[in-house]
């Protein structure tokens, strides 16, 4: 599994987990900017978890 891959689904999770426990609703739009900013930063999140 690619890092982008793992990034994504822990972005998606953490989008369901606010939805369903928090009752927080993330529109389609604001899901898309989110993920793909993930997308963007990985390598940046990456250097920070070392």
């Amino acid at each position: 599994m690619k890092v982008q891959d793992f990034a994504y689904q822990v972005a998606l999770r953490t989008i369901e987990l606010l939805e369903n426990a928090q009752h927080y609703k993330v529109s389609e739009e604001h899901r898309k900017e989110i993920l793909q900013k993930i997308l963007q930063e990985v390598n940046d999140i990456v250097k920070k978890a070392s």
